[in-house]
Formats: structure tokens, sequence, C-alpha cells
């Protein structure tokens, strides 16, 4: 199947906002407006294994703002002018310029205009000058070498441009709103869990987890576990690709059957919550597809662009990789705000685990060594085996006592984590019976032999 049917079909097909499709690529149009340039050169003698030899330096300018007729790409063509053999072949100063600035600017028709003005006529006196030495370099190689050098005007290679650039155009502002909707979807959400897993207030100053935090934390652990849509690991850091993305996504759905996490809700706002979350993930996946696709469909066209003309267009359009409506990768910029606005509302056991026994500092104790955080239990040990600290190896550990104890971070965790509070509170007061009647010494109910 060739290319421009797939691309077709798989933008009619993917539930793209119907917005979105009428400003894709237009591929097909591309690829009929390349083969009117090849035409056009073809009539002039000009194929494309002729035209390989087109220098390819030039100089960046930046765009001005005066205002004049669309511009038109120009080739000066060198001929024997004897055999009218042809010698050689140069793309205008102005119309690599001009190729660089249309890259570089996705303006509209009304700045291709602007530019176009200025190439052609200069700006100043310095732009205009330098035209005119190079029509006399050529002039003068004309001279010595009994070459003619002639303009040829590329209306066609000017139309494709006009062609192209008001889509890219088009795709930067489709992705910049999409970016600003998902950031507000992303801020919504964020209300909305930090709502499902503030503690509720009890009597006595205590507090009460609700209902269904646990099972936020255990999403919300396993949704960073899966890493969709950006991968943090050193050998496959960046983004991730909308097929790896897709699977990674497809894993954690699985995940979650299989543990039974959504299950497990009891508030009907859970619920709705979470349906919430899952919508802004396929939105963000469907907004990954939408741009890889057109990626690719840049990248294509411009590739055969040169290939049948070797106008060397696809070097020039390099800088919207820095700079144009593919600078940046949507799912990057919405993973980024998903962990800032709802990750790090819920704070999971392992952000205040002591790192001895690896679980929740109950009664944390702070060093003042290394500003380390330990479970008193741990410090107890490490006393009595007269340990240094096990992060700076400082003697501190032997001053610690109950004044070194964190209360404020110790109402925290007894204010978000009751339940593994009250566990660790269990195991630390079995471990102090044990000490004391013996390692025989089992908690529990008395027992009559």
């Amino acid at each position: 199947m060739k290319y421009g049917h797939e691309y077709a079909q798989l933008l009619a097909s993917e539930g793209f906002p119907e917005e979105w499709v009428s400003s894709a690529i237009s591929y097909r149009l591309l690829k009929k407006s390349i083969k009117k340039v090849q035409q056009e050169l073809s009539t002039l003698g000009l194929d494309a294994s002729t035209l390989q030899h087109l220098h390819s330096d030039f100089v960046v300018e930046a765009p001005g703002d005066t205002s004049g007729t669309n511009f038109v790409p120009e080739l000066w063509i060198a001929v024997d002018g004897a055999s009218g053999e042809f010698l050689d072949a140069h793309l205008t100063k102005e119309t690599k310029q001009y190729f660089l600035w249309l890259a570089q600017n996705n303006t509209s028709q009304d700045g291709q205009s602007r530019r176009a003005s200025q190439v052609s006529h200069g700006t100043d006196g310095s732009s205009l000058s330098e035209h005119e030495q190079t029509n006399a370099e050529m002039r003068a190689s004309s001279a010595e070498t009994g070459a003619k050098w002639a303009h040829v005007h590329l209306q066609t290679a000017a139309n494709f441009f006009n062609l192209l650039d008001p889509k890219l155009a088009q795709l930067d502002v489709i992705q910049q709103a999409e970016g600003k909707r998902l950031e507000s979807q992303i801020v919504e959400l964020s209300t909305e869990v930090t709502a499902l897993t503030e503690p509720a207030h009890q009597k006595k100053g205590k507090f009460k987890a609700r209902s269904d935090v646990t099972v936020w934390r255990q999403i919300l652990a396993l949704y960073v576990q899966h890493a969709i849509f950006f991968s943090p690991y050193e050998r496959t850091r960046g983004s991730r690709s909308f097929d790896k993305a897709k699977s990674q996504l497809e894993l954690f759905s699985k995940d979650l059957v299989d543990q039974g996490l959504v299950k497990r809700f009891k508030e009907k706002t859970s619920r709705q919550a979470f349906d919430h979350f899952v919508a802004i993930n396929l939105d963000i996946l469907k907004a990954m597809r939408f741009q890889e696709l057109n990626m690719e469909a840049v990248r294509k066209i411009l590739k055969k662009f040169d290939k049948r003309t070797a106008l060397g267009a696809t070097k020039a359009y390099q800088s919207h990789a820095i700079s144009g409506p593919f600078a940046k990768s949507v799912a990057t910029d919405m993973c980024a705000a998903m962990s800032q606005q709802v990750i790090t509302i819920v704070p999971q056991p392992d952000d205040y685990s002591c790192p001895v026994c690896c679980d929740i500092a109950w009664r944390p104790i702070r060093l003042e060594c290394c500003n380390t955080v330990f479970c008193i239990r741990c410090m107890i040990e490490l006393q009595k085996s007269a340990s240094k600290c096990p992060m700076c190896r400082s003697t501190a550990v032997i001053t610690a006592d109950s004044g070194s104890i964190d209360q404020q971070r110790a109402e925290y965790l007894v204010k978000y984590f009751p339940h593994e509070v009250k566990e660790k509170q269990k195991a630390n007061e079995l471990a102090v019976a044990i000490d004391k009647y013996g390692p025989e010494y089992q908690k529990g109910p008395c027992s009559i032999m």
C-alpha cells in the first residue's frame, strides 16, 4: 500500500477531530505539486542528477517587515557559451535565505510576502550590494570561462512551499490549543484527587484516612512504575513513541484489572475521578498519534521533494525540529504536568521510609549530621551496636535521644499514613516486648496448657 493512501486511511480511522484532519499535512496534494516542480525542471533540461551539483553553503539573515509580492525561488544556471553544455547550477543566495527563513518562521502567507520582498529587493544598502556583488561575480566568471549564466524562476517550487508552510502553521496552532486544554483538564483532576485523598478530621485532634486513599496511592504508584509516556531510564530516556506508549498504557490497564484496584473504590466520586484520569491519558495518546503521523508525512514529502528535484528542502526544514510545530512532544509536556499536578499530591510511604528497615519512619529521629530521618527502633539498634550513621559515617547516632524526634514529620505521618503508622507501632511494641521478655515472647491472648 502506498504511503499516501495509508496516511489518509489513518487520519480517517483514528478518531481525530474534524478540525485536526482538515489541518493535517496534505500529502497527496504536495506529491502532485512535486511532480509539477519536476516537470518544470525537466523542460529546462535540469533533472535531479544534474542538480546534485548545487552548492549548499549560505548565510542566515533575519527577516524584515517590508511588504511586496510572493517570493519565487531562483536558480543560477551556467552553460558553455559555445556548445550550450550544462556547466553548473547554484541556488541564488536570496533563495537559500528564503528557504531557511521559511523553515524557521512558521508564518502566514502575509509573512511570506514580507520576506519575499526583502530577499528579492533588499532591506538596506548592504543586502542590495551583496545581491549586486553576486551578479558581478557571475559576470566575471562568464568572461573568464566563456560560460553563460541565467536566472531560472521556479514558480512550481514556490507553490510547493506555499502549500506546506500554512499546514505547518495550522499544526502549531492545534498543538498549542490541545496542550492548553489538556493542562486545564489535569489541573481539574488534581483538585478532584486532592479532595479524595486529604484525611478527614475526627474528634480529639485525630485524623481518619478517607476510604479510597490507599487505592489511589497504589494506582498512582503503578502509573509511575509503567512510565507510559516518558522513559526515565538511562538507556531509553526520553519521550516514548506512540506504539510504545500505547503498549505501556495497556500493561498499566491490565495490572489494574489483575490487582482489582478499581473495584476497591468505595466512593462514587473516586470512580468518576478515575474515569477522568483515564480519559486524559487517552487524549494524550491521541495527540501523540496525530503528531507522529504529521511528522512522518513531512519527513517523507521533503525526502521525495529532494529526491526528485535535488533542491535541498530537507536540510532547510531541519530547523522545525528546534522551533517548528514538532519542536516539543505533547506527551513530554503533559507527563510533566501530570507528575507535578496529580502524582505528587498523593504522598507515598516510600518517600518517608527509614533507610535502615525501609519501612515508614514511625517516631522519626532526625540526625543533625546529614539531616537523615530514621525510625526510633532502628536508631535504638544502631546505638546498641555503637554504629556510626549509615549515611555519612558520623558519630551523631550516640547522642540522639527523644529530643531528636521530628515532631512535625511525626504529625504528618499520623495524618496521611494512619494505617501504616498503626502497623509500625504494633511491630515496635512487639520488638520492645521481645527485648524485655526474651525471644520466645509472642504477643497475643493468654493460653493455658
